[in-house]
């Protein structure tokens, strides 16, 4: 029976073919796909070319031990939910069994019934497992922060498109969150209890994506010692996202669009197709429609990727959105580092209103995560990095320039120094008065540059 996406495949690994019959035939009358196979090397190419939720493997199959094939299943990558079966297998090597992974052992002889009801308690058991895992990876998960009409626009968006199957195409400058907004897509789907996969193209050597993406055969290529699922098979039933997709090499343009259009792929090193059932999303800070003038990507393959285009905007062009990820950053940082929570002077958050961010929601998470770890109990002016302090307003104006910084910087030399003489150089009476941790003054007597031979000169 051919598989169909949307119910579970299951495949038989058997040696009588009686007994392979009577489990195909209660499986399917269950709306299951079924896959048949009496020895290892015709169970091994199924695992090789299908996507497989369930294996019912026979624990004798003929002079082969089943225990010993499941080894070499599992070494070759494919870690397959297994219900063993056997007429006369000892009580050792159903342990065995059970020991090295596999879900149950039932024994021959058994009825249709049981076997239907073995294996739903199996795939429910796996499913419930794999929500589990989803949810400890989505636990923490960035979400998109920010109540401004821009950002407000694209979360609307983003949910709006998420109740449907339609490629989304996420366009912004690097560092403004394309990964947040596709996090959230996937998280109100009807897929988001199945697997997100995410692909940084541009992270993945030139040669290696194809491998990554698609996997590949053992023998493949020099250096192919197993057998390797691909992300795209990974991400099956679910999501991927193919974040920086402009950087891919037009030969991996080519077999992602065969993917998109009708759901299927190969293996390097195998002619068989594989089904695959994934959602496509897919961010660039590049101008796609540019690079298909200039060659660079594939026509018809940004049209299949742009069915829904959803543009993040810069952090420049949501300056109000600034005060809430600052307080959001420095909450997470503290509960990251494990140190009690800090305030944020108002006038701190009106100074990284008035920057720039080049490097827009990661620049500014990078800031506050260095102000959080070098301030004292509260974050004050003083703790601002100079090139924040000292940057330029929209409109070009200098508005924070030297002046200001090294009058500040000139109080708190003075005032460091007048505490140091009055405690005799001692610094952890010092620390006390200041109000900071000995480690905080430490750090900003370098900083000042407050050497410990002119403490008293």
């Amino acid at each position: 029976m051919s598989e169909s996406p949307s119910s579970p495949t299951i495949l038989v690994i058997d040696d009588e073919k009686n007994i392979r019959r009577a489990i195909e035939m209660a499986l399917e009358a269950e709306g299951m796909s079924v896959l048949t196979a009496h020895d290892p090397a015709s169970a091994l190419r199924f695992l090789h070319e299908r996507i497989v939720d369930l294996i019912i493997l026979d624990i004798k199959l003929g002079d082969i031990d089943g225990v010993e094939l499941y080894k070499i299943i599992q070494s070759a990558g494919f870690e397959v939910p297994t219900l063993f079966i056997s007429g006369n297998a000892t009580l050792t090597q159903a342990a065995e069994a059970v020991k090295i992974g596999a879900f149950d052992f039932l024994e021959k002889p058994f009825s249709a019934e049981r076997i239907v009801v073995a294996v739903k308690r199996c795939l429910e058991f796996s499913a419930l497992k794999e929500r589990l895992r989803l949810s400890e990876a989505r636990h923490g998960t960035e979400i998109v922060i920010g109540d401004s009409p821009a950002i407000k626009k694209v979360i609307a968006a983003a949910l709006k498109v998420a109740r449907t199957g339609a490629s989304v195409l996420i366009s912004g400058e690097s560092g403004t969150g394309k990964e947040l907004v596709a996090n959230v897509i996937h998280a109100h789907s009807d897929r988001r209890e199945m697997p997100f996969v995410k692909v940084n193209c541009s992270a993945i050597p030139e040669n290696l994506i194809e491998s990554e993406l698609f996997g590949y055969t053992k023998g493949a290529f020099t250096g192919a010692m197993a057998n390797k699922r691909g992300l795209f098979e990974v991400a099956h039933r679910g999501t991927i996202f193919l974040d920086e997709v402009a950087d891919l090499s037009l030969s991996a343009q080519a077999k992602i669009l065969r993917v998109v259009q009708n759901g299927e792929m190969q293996k390097i090193g195998s002619e068989e197709a594989i089904t695959v059932d994934v959602r496509v999303l897919s961010g660039t800070h590049k101008d796609l429609k540019n690079q298909v003038a200039a060659g660079l990507f594939r026509e018809d393959l940004y049209y299949r990727l742009n069915v829904v285009p959803i543009r993040v905007p810069s952090l420049k062009e949501r300056p109000d959105d600034i005060p809430l990820l600052a307080q959001f950053f420095v909450r997470r940082v503290c509960e990251k580092s494990n140190i009690k929570g800090k305030a944020v002077d108002d006038d701190v958050l009106s100074e990284l209103k008035r920057y720039p961010w080049p490097g827009n929601i990661r620049e500014l998470q990078n800031v506050i995560e260095r102000m959080v770890t070098m301030s004292g109990g509260r974050i004050s002016l003083l703790d601002i990095p100079e090139e924040i302090g000292g940057a330029e307003d929209y409109a070009g104006n200098r508005h924070a320039g030297s002046p200001l910084r090294e009058f500040r910087d000139q109080a708190e030399r003075d005032f460091i120094l007048a505490t140091l003489r009055r405690n005799l150089g001692n610094i952890s009476q010092s620390a006390i008065e200041l109000g900071v941790g000995r480690s905080y003054l430490h750090r900003r007597l370098a900083v000042l540059g407050i050497a410990k031979k002119n403490w008293f000169s």
